[in-house]
């Protein structure tokens, strides 16, 4: 038998990690015209059955009405109450999740591909006949608001909100958010309306992912395959804004700690700069090695996490640096903040750092996409944004191509805390 000694003081050597090979889902149309993309593999017992929708905020008329829908629509149909779906759902071991987006509204449902037949009908029946009554809406809008009550008080939700505004516009069609007196205004009406104009068959993407076989392929044709409501959804309202940047203080009585968010509207998908910065946005924070993590973490010890990120949208999309504080610090963290930008500005980064983040990128595609489940979830991501499944392909490949000269390029261009909004949330008194 050999035997092996670990050094635990010497760090493992980086190994480079292979290529991505994806392929595109395969497709079919149902006869009334929703595709439908799959992936299959026949070894698993699980399936994912995600119904997409145009129906994010984006195109709401009034706040609160795009997830407040999608939510509702478990709250009873016609044919089923509330407690019968959450009742056969528990009782075939399913899990059903309803979201609205910015852009797009989903409902994902997982199950075992035996009970699909018996998870179906509480589908069709949510999609087709959702019943919006009086008592279960209101109901369900006290319980949302309460959770906004509880949310709204602290700092990070405060922080975020106000950034969503500034960047974006309070007025527009991102940067709309709710206040509590927009609980008061919504009623089941503005939700059966909203349901009735972009819930429809013509509307509707579907992702599938598991054992896909041509049986399912007929069960999903069966259920999903006849039109429903065909009209035409509302247009997405205007995103026209002029961001000024600037320092955004907002008092918060008596806070131990201070929320930070720093940001600035940024590329969409499609600018060159993009795929780049995704590298430099990963080296500056975008993870637990990054250097907002290593200074201002585990060097000045001024909060338990701080990062950064791009979030991109179909229309827009965004660049943030956030991070909590104590409130005697909070000053000292935006400084160290600067101070990491500095440095990417004017000091080319290593090899063996650019190295270290290309690796994480690789490994983390790499495990992204890893399984029919994942590549559903990072297809349903590129198909919001009329992608392929090859985006991400290309995007690590252009990643890795990525120089220290290059990332000097684009922090000169784009790390400039000048051109960015700086929200601050706390006790300003002790600040």
């Amino acid at each position: 038998m050999t035997s092996h000694t670990l050094n635990r003081k010497q760090q493992p050597q980086l190994q480079p990690t292979s290529g991505l090979s994806i392929e595109e889902p395969r497709q079919i149309n149902l006869h009334n015209g929703i595709p439908v993309f799959y992936f299959d593999n026949p070894s698993q017992q699980a399936i994912r059955f995600d119904l997409i929708f145009d129906a994010g905020s984006a195109i709401q008329s009034k706040a609160l009405v795009a997830s407040s829908t999608v939510k509702m629509l478990q709250e009873g149909t016609n044919r089923f109450s509330a407690g019968q779906i959450a009742q056969k759902i528990d009782y075939y071991g399913a899990y059903l999740d309803l979201q609205a987006s910015k852009d797009t509204a989903w409902i994902s449902l997982y199950g075992l591909r035996k009970q699909m037949p018996r998870l179906f009908p509480l589908l069709k029946s949510m999609l087709t006949e959702a019943s919006f009554r009086e008592q279960a809406f209101r109901h369900f809008n006290n319980r949302q608001r309460q959770t906004y009550l509880l949310n709204s008080q602290k700092p990070k939700h405060m922080a975020r909100k106000a950034f969503n505004g500034l960047v974006f516009g309070n007025a527009t069609a991102y940067g709309q958010t709710a206040e509590l007196t927009d609980f008061d205004l919504l009623t089941e009406k503005d939700l059966a309306q909203f349901y009735a104009q972009a819930y429809t068959s013509d509307n509707c993407k579907i992702i599938a992912s598991g054992p896909i076989d041509a049986e399912f392929l007929q069960l999903t044709e069966a259920f999903f395959g006849q039109s429903w409501r065909l009209g035409e959804k509302p247009g997405m309202l205007s995103q026209e804004f002029t961001f000024e940047a600037g320092y955004y203080p907002i008092q918060r009585d008596a806070s131990l700690q201070s929320a930070i968010v720093m940001g600035m509207p940024f590329l969409q998908r499609t600018h060159p700069d993009y795929l780049p910065f995704l590298l430099v946005n990963t080296l500056f924070g975008g993870y637990f090695g990054s250097r907002l993590m290593t200074n201002v973490r585990e060097d000045k010890g001024y909060t338990y996490g701080i990062y950064s990120q791009v979030m991109p949208l179909r229309h827009a999309s965004t660049f943030s640096i956030a991070t909590e504080t104590g409130t005697e610090v909070t000053q000292a963290a935006i400084d160290e903040i600067k101070y990491e930008m500095q440095r990417l500005r004017e000091n080319l980064v290593g090899e063996e750092e650019l190295n270290l983040v290309k690796n994480y990128l690789s490994g983390s595609y790499l495990r992204a996409l890893d399984g029919v489940y994942n590549m559903a979830d990072r297809f349903k991501s590129a198909l919001e944004n009329n992608l392929k499944m090859s985006y991400y392909v290309e995007s690590l490949d252009r990643i890795q191509q990525v120089t220290a000269d290059e990332v000097l390029q684009l922090a000169k261009k784009y790390l400039q805390p000048e051109q960015m909004v700086t929200v601050v949330v706390g006790d300003l008194n002790k600040i």
